[in-house]
């Protein structure tokens, strides 16, 4: 069994990530989502983007460390869309305990979090090939796949048919994906099972 914290997109706790929830804990994992929104959600970006900036990033990392710190010892990172800076922020600052990161929807370059990534942890990326969101952060793939690698992780980019952004979630109709979807999920099982 692994423990896993799971930090959402700039839209909330919706219906793609109580998903994944429950099929990591049906499949005997411990999970943690850290909703830095505390329940409020967003069926647009525009508004949810606002509210991420007005919150700000340092505010939103400080809730992270805060929520995740009642997770003790050995965990995986799951993070989508900004939740994947997230996840990678978290790692970063727990190294010794940061077993694992998945990032869907893209990643950062760990210079944009001024943090390394952790040594030795592998890094996951999840996007759908036409992504809008991910197209404008296609050309930072190389360089996050430096960062992983130079810090002794196994980098792996998985690229979906689609457009979906949050393609895994059925309440976004124009994003669901709901093959994809569950291979999404299937390897995510995978991974937390084979790194956790």
């Amino acid at each position: 069994m692994a423990q896993v914290l799971l930090f959402p997109s700039v839209l909330g706790v919706r219906q793609g990530i109580t998903d994944l929830a429950d099929a990591l804990t049906g499949a005997g994992h411990s999970v943690t989502t850290v909703d830095h929104l505390e329940g409020v959600t967003f069926d647009d970006y525009e508004p949810a983007g606002a509210r991420s900036q007005e919150l700000g990033f340092p505010a939103q990392m400080a809730f992270a460390r805060e929520a995740s710190a009642e997770v003790t010892g050995p965990f995986v990172a799951v993070g989508f869309s900004n939740g994947a800076g997230m996840a990678q922020w978290i790692a970063a600052q727990r190294p010794d305990d940061a077993r694992g990161v998945v990032m869907v929807g893209g990643g950062l370059p760990m210079r944009f979090l001024e943090a390394t990534w952790p040594p030795g942890v592998p890094g996951q990326v999840h996007v759908t090939s036409e992504d809008p969101f991910h197209a404008e952060d296609k050309e930072f793939d190389p360089e996050l796949e430096d960062d992983v690698e130079r810090a002794g992780g196994e980098y792996t980019f998985v690229e979906y048919q689609g457009g979906g952004h949050l393609f895994n979630d059925p309440t976004l109709p124009a994003e669901y994906q709901p093959d994809e979807a569950r291979i999404l999920t299937r390897r995510i099982l995978e991974f937390v099972a084979a790194v956790g």
